[in-house]
């Protein structure tokens, strides 16, 4: 099958569907933090009327995403199937997964592939490493880009225009007492990044975490993600562990990058 070219298109607002924006809105606005909700604070947050968030919480409990006691709501394990919608359809989260199962089994580490939407990183698909205890992020997990390894190297292979309009627009929040939230420090580090060719952090959103990450580009250059290994920080130096990561990162890379 032909992979498809990526082009931008301005869609005219007649051509939208407003229902369907706020139905994936309404989906969203549940959170660790708001686990459940009635149609009232659904409502309050999401700048609807009640009757309106009331129908939205009730279609989605019709179809199957939603549960309700009567008063709350909140999601049920079928909205993970848009999620593996995704999965099932893109070429390269498939593509990769033996990649990765090479890696994880050469260096003993579990290993991930990320995608940038918007100001997160998204981790992807992962492979955890042949231990009883494993550290990284599962599949779906989303993290301020500025908190992971990942991030950082999707951010650095920006242009220059879109990394500072990145800095203009986000708020730097710190995760653990080590993370960055000084514009100029995180800039300098991105900068870095981009100049080595990779990036490794540690604690910026975990404490004891490591994670140490190369871009994968396509043969025409184009951005496609990031590969990454993710280790506690206890296991080795900051130099050990780059020494014996990043070549191994990099060459998987470029077979990946013959693929895509």
């Amino acid at each position: 099958m032909k992979k498809p070219v990526l082009v931008d298109v301005e869609v005219a607002k007649c051509d939208l569907i407003d229902g369907l924006i706020k139905g994936v809105e309404v989906i969203r606005a549940f959170s660790g933090e708001a686990v459940q909700m009635s149609a009232t604070e659904m409502a309050e947050k999401l700048g609807l009327s009640r009757s309106a968030a009331r129908r939205y919480l009730l279609t989605l409990v019709h179809i199957g995403m939603a549960a309700t006691d009567g008063r709350n709501f909140w999601l049920t394990p079928k909205v993970l199937s848009l999620g593996h919608s995704y999965l099932d359809s893109a070429r390269l989260p498939r593509a990769i997964v033996p990649f990765l199962q090479r890696l994880t089994l050469q260096l003993q580490e579990s290993t991930n592939y990320s995608v940038l939407d918007g100001d997160e990183v998204v981790y992807i698909t992962r492979v955890n490493a042949p231990r009883q205890l494993t550290v990284g992020f599962d599949p779906g997990t989303r993290l301020p880009a500025h908190t992971s390894t990942a991030g950082r190297v999707l951010l650095a292979a920006q242009s220059d225009e879109a990394l500072h309009a990145y800095l203009d627009r986000v708020t730097l929040v710190a995760y653990t007492h080590a993370t960055v939230t000084d514009k100029a420090q995180l800039l300098r580090e991105l900068l870095q990044i981009r100049e080595q060719g990779f990036g490794v952090t540690e604690s910026q959103y975990e404490i004891g975490l490591r994670g140490i990450s190369v871009p994968i580009k396509s043969r025409h250059g184009n951005l496609v993600g990031a590969l990454s290994v993710s280790m506690l920080i206890s296991t080795c130096s900051t130099a050990e562990a780059s020494a014996k990561c990043v070549p191994a990162l990099q060459a998987t890379a470029n077979t990946v990058m013959l693929w895509v």
